[in-house]
């Protein structure tokens, strides 16, 4: 059995069927797709957004971890922790972690569902 390009690619009239563009970038009219700058300049706003602070703080995390591994891989640990420290700290953060996340979720803390509880209230009391 021999392989060729017509049991791989897919065909003009199957393209244009899924609504993909063949494979050579033509419409199935045979006019060239092309993007132009204007196309560009619509969707992109004035200004550009600034960083927030969750993805800054991230960063920095992941500076510190790489700093940290290069360092200890050449026999300088700059945050010499031991196995039964981060058994605790891991510890820690699950228990902190799940009891916030009990917290809110089993009790309206926001406004917003404050209210969304007495208009459901409301309603079962009609």
């Amino acid at each position: 059995m021999t392989d060729t390009t017509e049991n791989r690619l897919p065909s003009t009239d199957t393209t244009a069927r899924l609504g993909m563009l063949p494979i050579d970038g033509q419409t199935p009219q045979g006019a060239t797709v092309t993007a132009t700058d204007d196309d560009v300049a619509e969707d992109m706003p004035a200004t550009t957004p600034k960083i927030d602070s969750g993805t800054v703080s991230r960063f920095l995390v992941l500076l510190l971890a790489l700093v940290n591994q290069a360092l200890t891989m050449f026999g300088h640990p700059v945050l010499n922790i031991d196995d039964t420290t981060i058994t605790q700290l891991v510890s820690l953060a699950w228990t902190a972690g799940s009891a916030i996340w009990c917290y809110w979720k089993d009790n309206d803390v926001t406004k917003a569902a404050r209210t969304k509880k007495a208009r459901l209230s409301a309603r079962h009391a009609a």
